[in-house]
């Protein structure tokens, strides 16, 4: 299992240590989001397959489905409310700060 995340780690450098050299051609570079769509299909394709030929997966697929469902929803609750309130918080100290930078501008006679 470790030797699989090293082999990934590995790739995903290799890949960033290409991409950063500079060294490949604008026809490739046009042609990366069709390559990462066709590999992304394939791999939800492999994925489908390894799931669909293990029994012990389809025959409890929707007591898996539903706690996918529950943790994905709460998933999405909490990202949107952690986001909220954060916009909220930075949104005043921003209106604060650039309050006190034109204060702090100002020459009172």
């Amino acid at each position: 299992m470790a030797s699989r995340i090293l082999l990934y780690i590995s790739l995903m450098f290799l890949g960033v240590m290409i991409g950063r050299s500079g060294k490949l051609s604008n026809k490739i570079l046009n042609k990366l989001d069709l390559i990462q769509l066709v590999c992304l299909l394939f791999l939800l394709f492999a994925m489908g397959i390894s799931m669909g030929t293990n029994e012990k997966v389809m025959t409890s697929f929707s007591s898996i489905g539903l706690k996918a469902s529950i943790f994905a929803l709460f998933s999405i609750v909490f990202s949107v409310l952690f986001v909220f309130v954060f916009n909220k918080i930075f949104s005043k100290l921003i209106v604060k700060q650039n309050n006190n930078d034109q204060a702090g501008d100002r020459i009172d006679l």
